[in-house]
């Protein structure tokens, strides 16, 4: 009996020790591979959001949307924060203020404020930036209009957010001092100029 105990270890140690070492032969991702070009273009940098192309495209855009504006004017901006380990850091004390026709003789004005910071990460891949770990908690976005000079209580429009945040992918360009940046599914295509 004793013998067949012997015998019943001696078998299953050399399985335990052929299972072990075949886990060691599986070898952690390689993390040393070279970043790819975008990689290179959009990570490491500073960038800052080109306002007056995003004013111009919410001009041609709020119409679609039904919203009878003729002209956005934006003051401050953002500036987002690419670090090379794909984390991200946002900063915002962007306001767009939007003048649109209600009715004839009717002037609406609305402002849309972006203010504090977001962080979080996006990973790139090929053409397509993951956003995760998003934070917003220091983050605001404010909407408010005036009819005349009489405030209004509730904006009768829903006017598009021009940021983006960890719900969607976001589709990329990037070349030397340009980045482009399009939350996939919307029609937003945000210019960011390289500043560092």
């Amino acid at each position: 009996m004793i013998s067949s105990k012997c015998s019943s270890a001696l078998l299953v140690a050399p399985a335990t020790m052929l299972m072990l070492s075949g886990c060691a032969l599986i070898e952690p991702a390689d993390t040393s591979e070279p970043p790819t070009a975008m990689q290179s273009c959009a990570l490491g940098h500073t960038w800052e959001l080109n306002t007056t192309d995003l004013s111009e495209k919410l001009l041609v855009e709020l119409p679609i949307q039904g919203i009878p504006a003729n002209a956005v004017e934006p003051s401050g901006g953002q500036t987002l924060t690419w670090h090379k380990d794909g984390g991200v850091t946002i900063d915002s004390d962007l306001v767009l203020t939007i003048t649109a026709v209600p009715q004839k003789d009717q002037i609406m004005t609305i402002t849309q404020a972006y203010n504090g910071t977001v962080t979080g990460e996006a990973l790139i891949n090929v053409d397509v930036a993951i956003p995760q770990n998003w934070d917003a908690s220091k983050y605001t976005i404010e909407t408010s209009a005036v009819l005349g000079e009489e405030p209004v209580g509730e904006v009768p429009y829903t006017i598009p957010r021009s940021d983006f945040d960890d719900v969607l992918g976001l589709i990329i360009t990037c070349d030397a001092d340009a980045l482009t940046i399009n939350p996939r599914g919307t029609d937003l295509i945000q210019l960011w100029t390289k500043a560092s």
